[in-house]
């Protein structure tokens, strides 16, 4: 019998002569070397068994560098390790490429603040609904169509004083139901 080292080479130059029969007990001898490789590098035990297969494909293909005065076991260990490696790298660049930050701050309203908006709109026109009529005719004239405080007076017909009064009171009136009705989402 044969030391393993005399024999990988004799397998090796076979395999080269076009024997790619004599790939197999290669493969036989060395998956769990290669897989160890794999391990160690930190791949996960889902992704062993496929790595290893591309790394003995890639073996396969790169066997005519393969050096004789060096042992078949240093070499596929090396050619492990540098796949392993390459395809850690690859895995980090993917992972940049779709993972989101965590910190997802948009100086511009998007898609999602949009909606966000949107919901909170009709929160509170429902919320809007329960407050006193003549609070809501304030809160609705000068928020809502933006008219200045005399212009609103001037429409209801009451002193501007009347108006900032019901503005106050409607606002506090609005709180409460929104703090009632939807506690925290409104900062409350």
């Amino acid at each position: 019998m044969e030391d393993p080292t005399t024999e990988d080479r004799r397998l090796v130059r076979s395999v080269l002569r076009g024997d790619g029969n004599a790939f197999g007990p290669l493969v036989t001898r060395y998956q769990k070397m290669v897989a160890s490789v794999a391990w160690r590098y930190g791949i996960g035990a889902a992704e062993i068994e496929d790595l290893v297969s591309e790394i003995f494909v890639k073996a396969y293909r790169n066997l005519h560098r393969y050096r004789a005065e060096h042992p078949f076991a240093t070499w596929l260990y090396r050619l492990a390790a540098n796949h392993v490696i390459d395809h850690g790298r690859r895995a980090r660049r993917e992972r940049g490429r779709s993972d989101l930050p965590t910190d997802l701050t948009d100086p511009a309203p998007g898609a999602a603040a949009g909606m966000e908006a949107s919901e909170r709109a009709q929160l509170l026109r429902a919320a809007l609904e329960e407050v006193p009529p003549r609070f809501r005719e304030a809160l609705f004239l000068v928020y809502i169509e933006g008219l200045k405080l005399g212009e609103a007076a001037r429409l209801l017909g009451v002193p501007q004083g009347t108006i900032k009064s019901r503005l106050m009171r409607g606002r506090t009136a609005l709180r409460r139901i929104l703090a009632r009705r939807h506690a925290g989402y409104f900062g409350d």
